[in-house]
This record gives structure tokens, C-alpha cells and sequence, in this order.
């Protein structure tokens, strides 16, 4: 995903908006489709996250659509107050793209983890949310969020993240179909486990359990009629993250779910409230806290038993 928002980056500036990109010390040849063409709207700020943040508020303030990228604990946990002060506060159109959400980073560890990130951005006022699931769902994501008057933060895994959608979403702000089902048991899956909770409901479907899937991106505003129109026949309704169980996805679904007098039950899959002690990939990290396709599998079979 990361390459699909900087040639998205590239052609919104060929198109004709003035989009400012920041980043800071990271991704050199990652980012050269964007700073080769536009040398005079791409700036490195070093190892300076807040300093950058700073930076993006002022082009902003100026009419320019910032754009600052950076890995999700220096761009978000790092530069808090920075985000806080000058960029939510004041409703300041600033884009902040997150790379390396959830596990992504593994082996670098908890330093380097986000798993906490979506339930502090909920949080802050007036901030838009976005967590795409694939290539062509951060592409939507970013055209979005060019739209916007207001600030957003968008978050990604890394790369080669498979394409699960056939077309380009119409609107990232609503759930998004993988796998229809009968209605009977609804899965929602936010942001780059996506292709994951799709092959675990392959592997139910010849087990013999159909389940819809849905792609979540919009955690804020939360589509909460949607939601309650796709769960409204539904026997089990279960989230899938690549975060913390609290305050993510699995949260603002029981609000959602509670508010319109669901009464069936109900399933949260994500990490566990604690951070992580160990190293490895990202792939066995996830089986190593119960997210990975089987593991996913077994507990919505188990649920929806």
C-alpha cells in the first residue's frame, strides 16, 4: 500500500492540486516517484517528526495540501502534540499517512509496533480515520482525504499487500463487500489484515460455515446506519484487527451494535491488551497472538457454533 499512496501522491500533483509531501528520513526509493517529478513540493525533515508535523501545519495555513508520511509510532505517538496542537486543533486539511500499522515492523519491536494508534486517533476531535485494507482502498482513501476541509490520518501495513476489490469503492466511507454470505454471520476486518481474514473465510466456506466479510476503512465517522443495515439479520457479528482490543474497531462496533438493539451475539478478534515481548515476523506474530488465518477460522467456527 505504501507504493500505491505515493503514486497516488504523484498524480493528484500532476492533476492539479497543490500537494506538499513530507516525510521524515524515511523511504528514499520508496518515494521517488513523487519527489522526481515534484522536487519542489517533497521535504525532508530529518529525523524531526514534530518539526515536520509543525512544517505540514504552516503549508496548510497557506492553501497547500500537506501530505506527511512516516512510520506510525514517529508520526503519530512521537509527534503527539504536534498532531494535538496544530494540526487537529485548528481543523488543519493535513494528511498524516502512517506506514507499519498493527505488527508490520515485527522484528523491530514494541518500539516500532502500533497497536494502540487507532483508539488514540478515535479520540481526538474532528479527526477522519481511514484504514485501508488493500492497494486499491488506500488509493480511494487518500483521494478522500483530499477532499476533506479537515485533518485525517490514513493507515497502512507496508507492501505487497494483495488486491481484494475487482473495482475502485465508490465510497471508503461505507463497509466494503469481500465475500457475501447469508447474512447469518457478518465479519468486519479493518485495515491490511484484510487479505487475511479473507482466506480464513475461504477455508470456512469449504468447512462448510458462509459468512459475509467486510472491509471497514472509515473507523471515524463510523458508518453506523450502514452497519446496523448489514447486521440487522444477523445471529453473529465479529471484528477483526490488527490492534489492540481496546478502543479499535471491536469498540465502536459494540457502540454501533448497542445503539440499534442488536441482540445477537457478538465476537472480537484482535491483540491482546499488553504489549509485545517478543521478535519475528509479522506473519508469525499474528499467529503467535491467535490473528492468523486458521486461528481466525477456528474462532468465528467456534463463535458460531
Amino acid at each position: 500500500m505504501r507504493n500505491t499512496i505515493v503514486r497516488t501522491c504523484a498524480a493528484l500533483a500532476r492533476g492539479g492540486v497543490d500537494l506538499h509531501f513530507l516525510t521524515a528520513d524515511l523511504g528514499f526509493k520508496v518515494l521517488d516517484p513523487f519527489r522526481e517529478p515534484f522536487p519542489e513540493r517533497f521535504t525532508n525533515a530529518g529525523v524531526a517528526e514534530s518539526n515536520m508535523v509543525s512544517v505540514a501545519a504552516g503549508l496548510a495555513m497557506t492553501g497547500k495540501r500537506p501530505v506527511c508520511y512516516s512510520m506510525v509510532p514517529f508520526l503519530f505517538f512521537r509527534a503527539f502534540e504536534h498532531v494535538r496542537l496544530d494540526i487537529v486543533a485548528p481543523r488543519l486539511p493535513v494528511v498524516l499517512v502512517g506506514v507499519g500499522g498493527g505488527l508490520s515492523y515485527g522484528h523491530e519491536g514494541m518500539s516500532h509496533h502500533a497497536i494502540e494508534d487507532v483508539a488514540i486517533a478515535r479520540s481526538l476531535p474532528g479527526l477522519t480515520v481511514l484504514c485501508p485494507g488493500d492497494p486499491v482502498e488506500a488509493e480511494a482513501a487518500l483521494r478522500h482525504a483530499m477532499q476533506l476541509d479537515g485533518p485525517t490520518f490514513i493507515r497502512v501495513g507496508q507492501n505487497n499487500d494483495p488486491v481484494l476489490h475487482q473495482e475502485v469503492p465508490s465510497d471508503i466511507r461505507l463497509p466494503l463487500p469481500i465475500r457475501r454470505g447469508r447474512g447469518e454471520v457478518v465479519v468486519f476486518a479493518l485495515g491490511h489484515i484484510l487479505a487475511t481474514v479473507a482466506e480464513a473465510a475461504a477455508t470456512l466456506e469449504e468447512q462448510g460455515v458462509s459468512i459475509d466479510v467486510f472491509s471497514l476503512p472509515c473507523v471515524k465517522p463510523f458508518p453506523i446506519e450502514s452497519v446496523r443495515q448489514l447486521t440487522a439479520s444477523a445471529k453473529l457479528v465479529v471484528t477483526v484487527e490488527e490492534h489492540s482490543i481496546v478502543g479499535g474497531l471491536g469498540t465502536a462496533m459494540l457502540e454501533a451494535l448497542h445503539g440499534s438493539g442488536y441482540s445477537g451475539s457478538f465476537g472480537k478478534i484482535g491483540l491482546p491488551d499488553e504489549y509485545c515481548t517478543t521478535h519475528g515476523t509479522p506473519k508469525w506474530l499474528r499467529t503467535h497472538y491467535g490473528i492468523g488465518a486458521a486461528d481466525i477460522a477456528a474462532r468465528i467456527k467456534e463463535l458460531a457454533s
